[in-house]
């Protein structure tokens, strides 16, 4: 079994089996990621889709490999900010929303879908910054690396963006 970093320089290098293994192991996590962005199936598709070939025309640019997931993951947050600006306008039923991680703990149903449309009213960069830190479970640093923003403004956003649903959903609420 080839390493992750052998996978990169070989795709690096024009290797399209190299480039799909990396490809397939990422694919759940992509696809996770997507979807805090996205609420449609078939818009998650088409960033991963769309983020896929563009990492793969971008792929010699990476001059990290160890920097790949960080990498990957910043192309296909750009992909899902373009296919948001283009859905923005749309009102999306409660049940299209995507499932909250298993890890909230006992919450109920109506509690996740609250917390979930609580993200969706608060303001995009805290909430966004809520999702890669809570649902993810990426550092501030990763973070950092992800949004272009130092550390200190990621952490501003997690306590605005905390401030902000807890305003929205209520004190008391969970």
């Amino acid at each position: 079994m080839l390493t992750q970093h052998r996978l990169i320089r070989r795709a690096q290098r024009g290797d399209p089996d190299a480039f799909a293994t990396l490809m397939t192991d990422m694919a759940e996590y992509l696809t996770r990621t997507a979807y805090l962005y996205l609420a449609d199936a078939h818009d998650v598709q088409d960033a991963i889709s769309a983020a896929t070939l563009a990492a793969f025309q971008a792929l010699p640019q990476l001059k990290q490999p160890r920097h790949w997931r960080t990498w990957i993951t910043r192309i296909l947050i750009r992909q899902c900010y373009a296919r948001y600006k283009v859905k923005a306008h749309e009102i999306y039923a409660q049940e299209h929303l995507p499932e909250p991680p298993a890890d909230t703990g006992q919450l109920t149903t109506e509690e996740k879908m609250d917390l979930l449309a609580g993200l969706r009213e608060i303001n995009q960069a805290h909430a966004l910054t809520l999702m890669m830190f809570y649902y993810h479970g990426l550092s501030i640093k990763e973070i950092s690396a992800l949004q272009d923003n130092p550390a200190n403004t990621v952490k501003s956003n997690l306590r605005r963006g905390r401030q902000a649903l807890r305003d929205w959903l209520g004190e008391d609420y969970l």
